[in-house]
């Protein structure tokens, strides 16, 4: 006697076919959604901001301004925001007669859910860097009405 299983290759591929076409139609769903997925926020989207701390006094400079501006709010979590504030800033001495300071600041907001920069400037400015963050608040004011004349 022959004690080997008997071999129906439509049997095996038969049991195949289910499991292959869930795959297929899995992956497929997965593509969809990476493919229907929403990119980064529009400027004027952004309703909440989240200012990532920094041990430079800038940051809180910037923070106090946005703090008084009504068309955004202030995130005390960064869960709780549309968008991440980041501020670096570069203090150079100027070659002159007398000791000029020339502070260059950097500020982006990057969307928090699509981690895509939504907004950068750079500003620069000599021994007043309550002004800089005035200059960059200003900006992004600027670019947010602009933003939203666009749609």
């Amino acid at each position: 006697m022959n004690s080997r299983p008997l071999y129906y290759p439509g049997f095996a591929l038969g049991r195949a076919i289910p499991i292959i076409s869930a795959l297929l139609i899995s992956t497929g769903f997965a593509a969809g959604q990476v493919t229907l997925s929403a990119g980064p926020l529009q400027l004027h989207q952004v309703r909440s901001i989240y200012v990532v701390p920094s041990s430079d006094e800038f940051v809180s400079l910037v923070k106090a301004r946005l703090e008084k501006w009504n068309a955004v709010g202030i995130a005390s979590k960064p869960e709780e925001a549309d968008a991440l504030l980041t501020c670096q800033t570069a203090t150079t001495m100027l070659p002159a007669k007398v000791v000029v300071w020339r502070t260059i600041a950097e500020a982006t907001l990057v969307d928090r859910r699509a981690q895509k920069p939504i907004w950068k400037t750079t500003k620069a400015a000599t021994n007043d860097t309550s002004g800089l963050a005035d200059d960059v608040i200003e900006q992004l004011k600027k670019d947010w009405r602009k933003s939203a004349s666009q749609y």
